[in-house]
């Protein structure tokens, strides 16, 4: 059987980075993949002919239906409202988002015995602390983890936290900071960071999605997955990398923008079992495929 025994999968926020580069690699391997898609997302769904796409106008009171009707062996609970700072006007589709509908589904696993593998975040865990949030974001995130310990501890569900630190890789529509570097050294534009001091610690797609499929396959899992290389380096190095690769030299005027605050100076380690997973692709390596790709 593919993955482990998993025949057939589950995966919401199909369309977001993740999810597209997840479900692609199921349906290869010959999973039945079902992706949940918001009927409201701008984002296109999955461009996998074999991937079959649920498109959702209120995920939380529908995904149970999807979950019942489905009888997966594995659910990916990639779905999620992100904001670095939020506003106050995004509070209520935040909590929608990362509480109510985890919550939802969480009871809907539970009930038909589906294994969950969802997703948190290093934000959650400020200078390496067990909790300590470092935006209203993680603080959600946490939240379902604590409701998800309740039906792990009540209902028996079979629940796998995979922590990710920070994400690269080709068809990133995110405007994250690699893309954003990227950019630059094509187009020869100047860009306006902050300090540069900060820490990053990159893994490339294709080594996160081998750690959620490796969650997913594994017989006991106990204790979180954090999927990092452990290696993190100076956004300004990152900078230098970029330009390394790209034998192109960046306009980026260091210190134009203010630093955020509670971002990551110093390493944050994170108790973690990570079943034998390991990060294959070295940064300079992924930077420099994108680089040859674009």
């Amino acid at each position: 059987m593919p993955l482990g025994g998993v025949v057939t999968a589950v995966v919401t926020g199909a369309s977001g980075f993740v999810g597209r580069h997840l479900v692609r690699a199921l349906t290869t391997s010959g999973v039945d993949v079902h992706a949940v898609v918001r009927a409201s997302s701008t984002r296109p769904a999955p461009a996998v002919p074999e991937t079959r796409i649920h498109r959702l106008d209120e995920p939380s009171a529908e995904i149970a239906e999807v979950i019942e009707k489905v009888q997966p062996d594995v659910v990916f609970h990639l779905a999620t409202h992100f904001a670095a700072r939020h506003q106050p006007s995004e509070i209520i589709a935040m909590m929608e988002s990362n509480v109510v509908f985890g919550t939802t589904l969480a009871q809907a696993c539970a009930a038909q015995r589906a294994r969950l593998v969802h997703t948190t975040s290093a934000w959650q865990h400020y200078q390496g602390a067990d909790y300590e949030p470092v935006s209203l974001y993680a603080a959600s995130k946490q939240a379902l983890v604590d409701v998800i310990e309740y039906f792990r501890i009540v209902e028996g569900l079979d629940a796998r936290e995979v922590c990710l630190f920070d994400t690269y890789g080709p068809d990133d529509d995110r405007g994250k900071l690699v893309s954003a570097l990227l950019t630059s050294a094509r187009n020869g534009t100047s860009m306006q960071m902050s300090s540069g001091l900060q820490l990053i610690d990159l893994v490339h797609i294709d080594d996160v999605v081998a750690a959620l499929r490796l969650a997913a396959e594994v017989p006991s899992f106990g204790q979180r997955m954090v999927v990092r290389t452990g290696q993190p380096i100076m956004v300004r190095q990152l900078a230098a990398t970029v330009a390394e690769v790209s034998g192109r030299p960046l306009g980026v005027e260091w210190g134009a923008r203010p630093d955020r605050g509670r971002e990551m100076t110093a390493d944050w380690v994170i108790a973690a079992e990570n079943h034998g997973w390991t990060p294959q692709i070295a940064l300079v390596d992924g930077l420099a495929q994108l680089w040859q790709d674009a």
